[in-house]
């Protein structure tokens, strides 16, 4: 998870670096496909798009409480106007205490999801998604040796699809809310198939 980490955040700043220094190096000499490519009106840095969401829960009760929070950055590359693509991860950290016996037991795990995406603008406020997504989640929590919590993990590719509202419009900042079907759910576990995302988006 870390070097997915690490690999994501270079790419990101090699992508930045790279679309300053091809504005700075703009001449007035005549340009190729490749300078028109990356003129001020079609730069690296205006095709790329920024997204993500937070998520925030807490619940308690005589002999546990539960608290999450995490964060879901993504970046879109337009490929066209309307369409675009791009990598998404997701990291949630959990904090889980329950009283057993005489004691009380805590554990810390961090949730994770990493993959792509595919986005296609509909109309300017209504757009189409596609995500592929590898999930290594909690999914419960026991106890071992006696006074040891430990959180019982899954492993899973998702493959999901939707629609969502962008109020952005065309303006550079905006909120969206999305809603994926979970097409690779098995049909032997109880979760939803129905993801909602709410968000905020950046020069989308």
């Amino acid at each position: 998870m870390k070097k997915l980490f690490q690999l994501g955040l270079m790419i990101l700043v090699l992508l930045f670096v790279f679309s300053n220094d091809t504005y700075a190096q703009k001449s007035k000499k005549k340009k190729s496909a490749t300078d028109e490519y990356f003129d001020e009106s079609g730069s690296l840095k205006t095709k790329l798009w920024y997204g993500g969401g937070f998520t925030l829960g807490y619940s308690g009760g005589t002999f546990e409480n539960f608290f999450q929070i995490g964060i879901s950055p993504m970046v879109g590359y337009k490929i066209t106007d309307k369409f675009s693509a791009g990598p998404r991860v997701s990291f949630i950290y959990t904090n889980y205490r329950v009283q057993y016996g005489g004691d009380v037991l805590t554990a810390n795990p961090i949730s994770w999801d990493a993959g792509v995406f595919a986005r296609y603008k509909i109309i300017p406020v209504i757009f189409a998604q596609v995500e592929y997504q590898f999930q290594n989640a909690v999914e419960g929590f026991t106890v071992v040796n006696g006074n040891e919590l430990v959180s019982v993990r899954r492993q899973r590719n998702n493959f999901l699809a939707g629609l969502g509202y962008s109020s952005s419009g065309g303006s550079l900042f905006g909120y969206e809310i999305l809603l994926l079907y979970n097409t690779t759910l098995p049909s032997n576990v109880l979760e939803s198939p129905f993801v909602i995302r709410i968000g905020f988006t950046y020069n989308f």
